[in-house]
């Protein structure tokens, strides 16, 4: 297969992911979102409240933001934002139509609102991360604060919150006030699924230790089947010379590790990370170690 047929492909394979997540945001959108008017930010959440103050169909409301923001994505920022801006355009809101009868299909008691809102946020971040995972975007407000962050520097993360927040403190004052704790239990939720479905669970567990006991804990590490590198290190406010071990262990060998090196040294520093993906095996850097 030649260059271009293959990136004809891959680009298909991205747009069908995409396309199946958007339908997954869309049923949770009918299912749990609009049954209980949670007004959680975003174009959806500007939906329900258009809805609710006039009667204006969701959809409706959801097209005319993404197409907005698709022609703002097309002239400030690249053509694969914009691409993946118009997708939304085309599709979500008549998806969302589509699918607006599917709670008389799969009948929810809406009483439950805790539960409501679990399963809502639950299968919209699993959506959302799949399209991040892709490295495409959802349009809405996100479009909106990459274009103010890009003149202005401003983090897309504040400008986003900020918006949203506008949006849910509209819907708490004109629908709900309660509702307000729900959508930011929502946000929270779909936040976390999401970060998952990009990340992965993380299997291993990165240690960096400053020890002065540093031949010991390298020598337990290699009896735990791992290999490790070390570094001169220099303390900024004592100044005294020390080493620094790096390893990446299994996530099931992080107690292990780390009780061993505090039964051995209890004043080591000790930093761990997860780690999500490791490229090297069985390869090692020993630099300036003596």
């Amino acid at each position: 297969m030649d260059n271009s047929k293959k990136k004809v492909s891959i680009s298909y394979k991205r747009y069908l992911k995409f396309l199946l997540a958007l339908v997954l945001i869309a049923i949770s959108y009918n299912l749990f979102i609009i049954p209980i008017n949670l007004v959680a930010g975003g174009a959806g959440g500007l939906g329900v409240l258009f809805n609710n103050l006039f009667g204006i169909n969701p959809s409706f409301i959801i097209f005319i933001e993404s197409f907005i923001t698709f022609i703002l994505a097309y002239i400030f920022l690249d053509l694969d934002q914009a691409c993946s801006t118009l997708f939304v355009a085309a599709f979500y809101p008549v998806l969302v139509r589509v699918t607006s009868n599917v709670s008389d299909i799969f009948v929810i008691d809406t009483h439950h609102v805790l539960l409501m809102v679990l399963f809502g946020a639950i299968l919209t971040g699993i959506g959302q991360g799949l399209i991040f995972k892709e490295n495409l975007n959802i349009g809405g407000f996100s479009v909106l604060a990459k274009v103010v962050y890009k003149y202005t520097n401003i983090s897309v993360t504040y400008t986003n919150a900020f918006m949203n927040g506008i949006v849910i403190i509209l819907g708490a004052f004109f629908i709900k006030f309660s509702m307000i704790l729900y959508a930011i239990l929502f946000i929270f939720i779909l936040r976390y699924v999401s970060e998952r479905i990009i990340l992965g669970v993380s299997s291993n567990k990165t240690f960096k230790i400053i020890s002065s006991k540093y031949q010991r804990i390298e020598k337990y590490i290699h009896s735990l089947g791992h290999d490790v590198t070390i570094y001169d290190t220099v303390g900024a406010y004592k100044g005294g010379d020390a080493k620094l071990l790096m390893t990446v262990v299994p996530t099931s060998e992080f107690i292990l590790l780390r009780d061993y090196v505090r039964s051995v040294d209890k004043k080591a520093f000790i930093f761990v990370t997860n780690t999500y993906e490791v490229g090297m095996q069985d390869y090692s850097i020993r630099k300036g170690a003596k």
